[in-house]
């Protein structure tokens, strides 16, 4: 399990995963290369790359 202490700082997305209707936060990793997600219910994921032309958004829904 992750301590709440090293999160903090760390940029993180808001996600809705459609599929179960649950939100979750998604951290980036160590190195600054992606976001991994996983809904909470039924464990689907998803990973976001992180790109210097990418989006600014903080919030996503993913189906």
């Amino acid at each position: 399990m992750t301590d709440d202490a090293t999160l903090r700082g760390r940029p993180y997305l808001s996600l809705f995963f459609e599929c179960c209707r649950v939100y979750q936060r998604v951290y980036q990793d160590r190195a600054g290369t992606h976001y991994l997600g996983r809904c909470p219910r039924c464990l689907g994921s998803i990973r976001f790359a992180i790109s210097p032309d990418g989006t600014a958004r903080r919030a996503f829904r993913v189906k």
